[in-house]
């Protein structure tokens, strides 16, 4: 006599004693079918032994479960005043040229160049500072938003913290913008008792960056 789960009782025994005492096993093939009929019965009967052989097949799934890496988003740091003005065009890189002269023509100015900025100060008087935005170049400066013509529709960035002792901002895009921002530098030089030096002499700005980003200089510039 055969059962699902492929026990065969042994007949003589049976004849022998009047009860089966052992069984032997017959194997045989166990199909989807078959396997389903057993774990139903054991799911019915046997609830703790099935929840227990569920949790080691989910255990076993995930053991032989491919991993697979998220993509995590690799931190790309965003390039520094000194790789966006040398990526710069040459226009740009003109009118950055010929603002740092305009404003480093006052005495006791230094320039240094930043992570973002070319910053020229006189001592802990903070000046202006000048940065490049795609096809901008930005000129910030030490004065009133008040004090500024209207019509070189200047902004005003008091409230940001990096900006708050430049708070004047001028976008430059056009040789007008050009004319501007020297109006404001003398006007801003003129705001903080500065005084123009005879003995000036310009500086190559662009190889200023250059040397700065490559030659590993603090980038300094009277």
């Amino acid at each position: 006599m055969r059962t699902y789960l492929g026990k065969v009782l042994d007949k003589n025994l049976i004849d022998e004693k009047g009860f089966p005492a052992t069984v032997r096993e017959d194997g045989f093939d166990v199909d989807d079918a078959i396997l389903g009929v057993a774990l139903r019965d054991e799911q019915k009967y046997y609830p703790d032994d099935y929840a227990a052989y569920e949790e080691l097949a989910a255990a076993a799934l995930e053991a032989t479960a491919p991993v697979v890496e998220e993509d995590k988003p690799k931190y790309i740091p965003s390039p520094t005043f000194a790789q966006k003005m040398l990526r710069a065009d040459e226009v740009i890189q003109d009118r950055y040229d010929e603002l740092k002269n305009y404003a480093l023509r006052f005495k006791k100015l230094k320039s240094r160049i930043s992570k973002k900025f070319d910053s020229i100060n006189q001592g802990r008087l903070h000046f202006v500072k000048l940065s490049v935005a795609g096809k901008t170049l930005k000129l910030y400066l030490n004065m009133d938003i008040n004090a500024t013509d209207p019509k070189f529709h200047c902004k005003d960035m008091a409230d940001k913290k990096t900006y708050v002792t430049v708070p004047v901002l001028l976008r430059i895009k056009s040789g007008r913008a050009v004319r501007y921002a020297k109006m404001l530098i003398d006007q801003c030089a003129e705001l903080h008792g500065l005084k123009e030096n005879p003995k000036y002499e310009e500086v190559d700005a662009i190889a200023t960056v250059e040397q700065f980003l490559y030659g590993g200089d603090e980038g300094d510039a009277e």
